[in-house]
Parts: C-alpha cells; sequence; structure tokens
C-alpha cells in the first residue's frame, strides 16, 4: 500500500513556524488562546440568534401589514392603526431573546394583537421548524428562500413578502457564508458541533494573529457526520482559505472531523482534541486521570504528524 505523500510548500514552513512561535511564546496553549477558543461557541450562538431576531422582526412587520397596510408615517387611516413598536420575547432553541414587535390599535377597540407574533408565542414546533427552515437556507445557499419559507410557517403569505426584504435578509446570509479568507492571517481554527433546539450545526471559528475571532462557515450536522464535516471544510477551502498552510486545529476527537482535515487540508497539521469534550461525555474518568485547569483544557491528538507536543 502507497504511503501518501504531502509536498511541504514556503508557505506551510512559514506558517507553521508562526503557529509554533505564537504557542511557545505564551505557553504551550496558552491562557488567551484558551478564552477565545472557549468563547468562539458562544459566537457563533450569538450570530445565529442575531439573525433569527432581524428575520422574525421583519415577519412580525409583514405580519402586521396584513393587517393594518403598509406603514405610513403621519398618515392614520383604516381602523387598525400603527403605533410604534413594543418590546416582546419569543423562546429561541433553548433560551428567550428580546425582540420588537410592531403596535397596532383599533380606532374604538384598542390593541390588536401580530397573529404572527402570538402564533410563535404558543407553538415551540413553529419555532424549531423555522431555526430549520434557515440552517437549512444557509447550508445550500438558498437564501431568497430563507424569508418567504419562514414566513409561510406562521401564516405570512409569499406575496406579502416584498421583494426588497428577501433581498435584504438573503444579503445577510450570504455576507455570512459567502466571505473570502484569502487576506486574513488565520492560526487557528476551531470546530465544533452545537445544539439548537432539535437541530445540529456544526461550526468553525478562526484565530487570527491578533487575536480576533472570525466565523468561517457554518453547516447543518454533527461532528460525527463525515458529509457535513467534508462539506464545512471544502467550503472553507472554496471560500480562500489557504490549504497550503499549516493551522492549529482545535476538534472534538471526532474521527470523522480527524479525516476531514486529513482530505482537505494534508496530514500534517497541528490537531489539537479537546479535553473538556472527553470530559463531558466520560463522567467515569479512567483511574488518575485529572480534569484539565482552565489554562489548559485541550492536548495534543494522538494521529496523523505535526503535532504540538
Amino acid at each position: 500500500m502507497k504511503k501518501p505523500y504531502q509536498i511541504v510548500t514556503r508557505a506551510a514552513k512559514e506558517s507553521a513556524a508562526v503557529v509554533e512561535q505564537f504557542c511557545q511564546a505564551n505557553g504551550q496553549i496558552l491562557l488567551p488562546i484558551v478564552e477565545l477558543i472557549e468563547s468562539a461557541s458562544q459566537v457563533v450562538q450569538d450570530v445565529i440568534h442575531e439573525i433569527q431576531i432581524q428575520t422574525l422582526e421583519t415577519i412580525f412587520t409583514l405580519s402586521a401589514e396584513q393587517i393594518a397596510g403598509a406603514r405610513a408615517p403621519g398618515k392614520a387611516r383604516g381602523e387598525i392603526r400603527w403605533h410604534g413598536s413594543q418590546p416582546g420575547r419569543i423562546k429561541l432553541a433553548d433560551r428567550e431573546v428580546a425582540v420588537k414587535r410592531p403596535r397596532l390599535r383599533h380606532k374604538t377597540k384598542g390593541e390588536v394583537k401580530i397573529p404572527a407574533y402570538e402564533k410563535l408565542r404558543q407553538d415551540r414546533g413553529l419555532q424549531d421548524h423555522m431555526l430549520g427552515v434557515l440552517m437549512r437556507g444557509v447550508s445550500t445557499r438558498a437564501y431568497d428562500e430563507v424569508l418567504p419559507k419562514m414566513a409561510e410557517t406562521v401564516g405570512v403569505s409569499r406575496s406579502s413578502v416584498s421583494r426588497q426584504a428577501v433581498e435584504a435578509s438573503a444579503e445577510q446570509l450570504q455576507s455570512l457564508r459567502e466571505k473570502r479568507w484569502d487576506a486574513p492571517e488565520i492560526l487557528v481554527i476551531y470546530i465544533d458541533g452545537q445544539r439548537f433546539g432539535a437541530h445540529h450545526i456544526l461550526s468553525a471559528v478562526g484565530v487570527d494573529r491578533d487575536g480576533s475571532k472570525h466565523i468561517l462557515g457554518i453547516e447543518a450536522g454533527a461532528t460525527e457526520n463525515a458529509a457535513a464535516v467534508k462539506r464545512l471544510l471544502t467550503h472553507l477551502r472554496d471560500q480562500g482559505l489557504p490549504t497550503d498552510r499549516t493551522y492549529l486545529f482545535v476538534i472534538d476527537g471526532a474521527k470523522a472531523l480527524r479525516a476531514g482535515i486529513d482530505e482537505v487540508f494534508g496530514t500534517a497539521q497541528h490537531v489539537q482534541r479537546c479535553r473538556n469534550h472527553i470530559a463531558g461525555r466520560n463522567p467515569r474518568l479512567p483511574e488518575g486521570w485529572k480534569v484539565p485547569s482552565r489554562a489548559s483544557p485541550c492536548e495534543p491528538g494522538s494521529q496523523g504528524s505535526g503535532m504540538l507536543g
């Protein structure tokens, strides 16, 4: 059986040196990097929730327009009229978030409820379904379909969704998904799977030389899903992340993740396996195993070459 050989380019040697110098200057797995990695998952959550909130607020406005007509500042007309906006709360995945919703009032009967908002408040299944629509749209790049499908879920007809609203929503999703990674000097790539309600989301967060975090990619799927892993890593490559450089990958130990890194980025990459994942999945640790401190939550991976020792 032939051994897989990898051509080590000058760029790969230089980037490997930068990664090692970066780590050695601050300790093997330095505390600042640890803090960045630990907050990477929160960054992904915040971005997804922000997109959801903006999309939902657009849908609430469309739902209000079906009752009161388009907002016309300074021109009160009809039985039901616009009265600014008011705060609301919606459960998204596993946490409640604040949203703004339009305020409507009937000339004689008082407050008028927004149908889309009321449906989401009463039916958790709709919330989960809408999250699924959002993530499928991001994964398949069907950005134009996300807002109309989410709106239909809560009774807003497609004909009520303006082209302008669709384009604004699609542009937001595209900016998350299609950003180029040729220019930023990424040193560390943290890949993790998270759950949002019933949905598994696979994300990659990059840390550059300055310590800034960048969401490199998001896919629907778990770290054990080989197809999802390959889609994510191939997307990073297609969006310009150089494969002839050496990175420090931090992963949860899933075989599909490691195999995907080897296939797309080569077998000479530095790979760290996060021990916090191991401890979390194995509450009964082997005798003599110590739960790592905050300053060293990762240990070197056990397969392949190019590991940090």
